[in-house]
């Protein structure tokens, strides 16, 4: 039932000795690079819709097509996502080369799916992004961030769960309700330091249409994100055209 409401499809990642370290990527103390800047906000540069996966667990594909279309830069090379129906095909097609699965249910690694990018030629290269502080310094320093994370049924929006706080949409998490598989988002966005008393936090860009919280976004506390992280986070470094 869950499933039918709110696909996920993540498969919870399996070590591979070949991973690329973001940490290596960047060659400075993360905490030193971080003092960057405090907040950064990738803009969905090719569209202004939100992508939906409907009632197919291929999130990982979404998620990905949602990271490219984020930036931090527009170029020439993605056609596929000048409308919602050929960006849902981008999406799917990412997902079934990287699974062979022609149900689209079955759900992806991730990793395999930053491989199919690299084999189309689309990225330069991709990178684990192992702790939170990778992932707060990538997204300050170089661009989003694609995460899988366990879900669980509290962190819905539809259930009463997802909260309203502070003018805009939170993702709640508590492990004690049902934890119902994993999911694969985008993170686009990243405020250390809110001006409206609200904690710091990530801005999720989710595949679930447009009506999931504040027009198909939420934000996620940086306490929850440690919580939630299982190292299986990946970013992009786009190739130069």
């Amino acid at each position: 039932m869950t499933s039918l409401l709110y696909p996920l499809g993540a498969n919870p990642d399996r070590y591979d000795p070949r991973d690329f370290n973001f940490n290596s990527l960047v060659g400075v103390p993360m905490a030193e690079a971080a003092k960057v800047v405090d907040r950064k906000f990738y803009t969905m540069v090719n569209h202004d819709f939100r992508l939906n996966q409907g009632d197919e667990g291929t999130c990982v594909g979404h998620g990905i097509t949602n990271q490219l279309t984020a930036g931090p830069s527009e170029h020439d090379a993605y056609p596929d996502f000048a409308t919602v129906a050929t960006a849902h095909e981008f999406a799917r097609g990412v997902y079934l080369d990287a699974t062979g699965d022609t149900t689209y249910q079955n759900g992806a690694y991730p990793r395999d799916a930053c491989q199919v990018l690299l084999d189309r030629g689309l990225i330069d290269s991709y990178w684990k992004v192992m702790q939170v502080e990778d992932i707060i310094t990538c997204l300050l320093t170089f661009g989003p961030v694609g995460i899988a994370i366990p879900w669980y049924w509290s962190m819905y929006y539809g259930n009463g769960q997802l909260s309203k706080a502070y003018g805009n949409f939170w993702i709640k998490y508590n492990p004690d309700s049902e934890h119902v598989g994993y999911h694969y988002i985008a993170l686009t966005g990243i405020d250390l330091a809110p001006d409206n008393g609200a904690p710091p936090f990530v801005r999720v860009e989710n595949s679930w249409g447009a009506g999931w919280g504040q027009d198909g976004t939420a934000r996620l506390t940086i306490e929850y994100l440690r919580q939630l992280n299982i190292w299986d986070n990946w970013a992009y470094i786009e190739k130069p055209f």
